[in-house]
């Protein structure tokens, strides 16, 4: 909604009040609960444990949840719950946490569609419904994501601040869990006539191997497992589904759609480590020509020289994080600006506002801090109307496009004729360690052709 909004009726006020007491009582509960520090408590890998682990709040007990809000139900109703509850939260933690064990300091919560949720316990819309009910979850915002409805939810940071801890599951949990787990078997999405720079990245992918040793040892979140495990699988079998997405130009594979722990599994010849470049701030090297301010312009591509672009921009602003100022970063570039999320009325979006579980655009922490630096092009990206129903608006895609002919085209055609290893993700690459060096001067000289900027790469 763009206009200004209606005034709230009569029955809207009334029911905005009963929400209001309601979130009262709430937050009542919670304040009686006092915060752990450090939030992630200590832990150890118990003997003979398996490598899979999963977040869980400290201060509740799932079982005891299940008790209190499904009185009616029987054991195995219940059980599930914990189940999924268990499941779900840890998916909505993971990502919260950063390095250092703390929260970040924004959400823009984890995506995730019905199917996923769904492949967890088929009552999942139940659970949901109760969670929500209770203060337990959070709805950030729907929109359609290949014809598909996608969710991203929350985790109340009220919650998580009452302390997290890390279990791992027994070998025997972890064989049950994989079971569950299902793997496509659709065969290889790859064209069966690729253009040459597609032939040139498959013939590199069929020789290189995932690491099967390193994956059974490495600590994984049960999440992470459930996304991680089936790309595995595909990989193995040699299923690469490679293809240039029409829309936006972006290349995409099985490597790059699974979580970035796969590329840490990858070998090339099954025995050398892949090393992996990533171009800081990327995708402002293309929204240069958006930069209307000669002087803004000038400093933006210092900015973009500088050993971090996302705290240069941001003036290295005391106390926040790099992470967060980089997260925040996407809602800056192609986060919604309408007023409120589609499909939302007016009293649940002054709900959802006052309960601090979503933020404005121009509340983002990115914004705060790089419109003190560049107003006018804060200003400008501010007025923009992107937003689009799956959330690829024309004006992300070309941004996209423009990234993917440095990336995929100029940099992978040349890398292809000096025989180089080289596989573009995205605003990044893999490639071994002796052509590091080279394929970081290829990519800095087309982005240089392209933009007329040097990159900073940085090994990742």
């Amino acid at each position: 909604m763009d206009g200004k909004d209606k005034p709230l009726t009569s029955e809207e006020k009334k029911l905005l009040g009963v929400k209001l007491m309601w979130f009262k009582r709430w937050k009542k509960f919670i304040d009686a609960i006092p915060n752990q520090h450090p939030l992630l408590q200590p832990s150890e890998r118990p003997a003979g444990s398996s490598n899979v682990f999963f977040y869980r709040l400290a201060a509740f007990n799932y079982g005891s949840l299940a008790e209190q809000w499904f009185t009616e139900r029987n054991k195995t109703y219940k059980k599930n719950f914990s189940e999924y509850l268990t499941q779900l939260y840890s998916m909505l933690i993971e990502p919260e946490l950063r390095a250092d064990g703390t929260l970040a300091k924004e959400s823009s919560g984890v995506q995730l569609q019905s199917l996923d949720l769904k492949k967890i316990n088929r009552n999942y819309s139940e659970f949901n419904h109760v969670l929500f009910r209770e203060g337990f979850l959070d709805l950030i915002s729907v929109h359609d994501a290949d014809n598909k409805k996608c969710r991203a939810y929350a985790a109340p940071p009220e919650i998580l601040r009452k302390g997290i801890e890390k279990v791992f599951l027994s070998k025997k949990e972890k064989q049950a869990l994989v079971k569950s787990i299902r793997v496509s078997k659709k065969p290889d999405q790859t064209s069966k006539k690729p253009e040459s720079i597609c032939r040139y990245f498959s013939r590199q992918l069929k020789k290189t191997k995932v690491d099967l040793k390193h994956f059974e040892q490495m600590e994984i979140e049960v999440g992470q497992l459930r996304k991680l495990y089936p790309r595995v699988v595909r990989f193995r079998q040699g299923k690469h589904d490679l293809k240039i997405n029409a829309k936006e130009g972006r290349f995409y594979s099985t490597y790059i759609s699974a979580p970035k722990m796969l590329r840490k599994l990858l070998r090339w010849d099954g025995t050398q480590s892949m090393v992996e470049g990533d171009v800081a701030g990327s995708h402002f090297h293309f929204f240069l020509e958006e930069m209307t301010d000669p002087k803004e312009r000038e400093e933006m591509r210092k900015d973009l020289l500088s050993a971090d672009p996302y705290l240069a921009m941001c003036s290295n602003p005391k106390g926040v994080a790099r992470e967060d100022l980089k997260g925040s970063s996407h809602q800056f570039k192609y986060g919604s600006r309408l007023k409120k999320y589609p499909k939302m009325n007016d009293v649940d979006w002054a709900e959802l506002r006052r309960r601090k579980r979503t933020l404005l655009y121009r509340e983002g922490l990115f914004f705060r801090h790089i419109s003190k630096k560049y107003p006018k092009f804060a200003a400008a990206m501010a007025g923009m109307k992107i937003f689009g129903k799956n959330q690829k608006s024309k004006f992300a895609c070309g941004i996209m496009r423009k990234e993917a002919m440095v990336m995929v085209h100029m940099a992978g055609e040349r890398c292809m004729k000096e025989k180089l290893v080289y596989l573009p993700i995205h605003d990044g690459f893999l490639t071994l360690p002796k052509h590091y060096d080279r394929v970081c001067k290829v990519v800095t000289e087309c982005f240089k052709q392209a933009t007329g900027t040097v990159p900073n790469i940085r090994q990742k």
